[in-house]
């Protein structure tokens, strides 16, 4: 279903066009529309085996809820982690999941409907991103997509002290002169879900747009 507080838009899966989602931002006045990044509007491919296994070790050391609970989400028990250690815990995260993108990254795979989309939205609203990757693996890709300028601003993992889906990003992104109802969060998973609850914006799935281009 599709992942959104508005009653207006239409509540099923894979059915937002573009015309469609056009109107929908201009009906209810969505100014501001905020991205994720990696499997949004493209795919980082690397193997994350190695920092799951890296991270399980940490947990288990720390204590923190074990991998076989039902509700265990990587960016949670990260973010428990953080306020446990504090800076040293946040600077041990942010270097672990760089060494992690840099050494088994092999490339990315950018999203069929990831610049029709943006350029839908650009006429209509001002486009922020917002993600948990390193700054440093982002801007290359943005900058070889030419579409880091389309950005009025870039939140990245090293700019912030927790992940999503704690929504102290969404803070640096937000103006208190505008109301959170003109905020939009695009994403893919739940702890995009989550952060835009945690924000008080509105939130859709990526997935929501597989016929975006019919």
């Amino acid at each position: 279903m599709l992942e959104c507080h508005h009653k207006d838009i239409i509540a099923k899966t894979n059915i937002i066009k573009k015309d469609q989602f056009e109107k929908y931002l201009i009906d209810n006045n969505k100014k501001h529309i905020i991205f994720d990044f990696d499997e949004t509007l493209c795919t980082l491919l690397i193997d994350w085996t190695p920092w799951r296994k890296e991270l399980d070790e940490l947990f288990a050391a720390s204590d923190l809820t074990p991998k076989n609970e039902p509700d265990f989400n990587y960016a949670v028990i990260v973010n428990l982690y953080i306020e446990k250690y504090g800076k040293a815990g946040r600077d041990e995260i942010v270097a672990l999941n760089y060494r992690i993108e840099k050494d088994y990254y092999s490339g990315y795979e950018l999203s069929p409907i990831a610049l029709p989309l943006l350029e839908s939205v650009e006429k209509i609203a001002q486009l922020y991103l917002w993600t948990s990757n390193d700054r440093r693996t982002v801007a290359p890709i943005l900058r070889e997509l030419e579409i880091a300028d389309k950005f009025q601003k870039i939140i990245t993992r090293n700019d912030v002290e927790y992940v999503k889906p704690k929504a102290v990003g969404f803070a640096l992104i937000y103006d208190e002169r505008n109301a959170r109802s003109q905020y939009l969060l695009i994403g893919d998973s739940r702890s995009d879900s989550g952060a835009a609850t945690d924000a008080g914006i509105d939130f859709i799935n990526i997935a929501e747009f597989n016929d975006f281009l019919d």
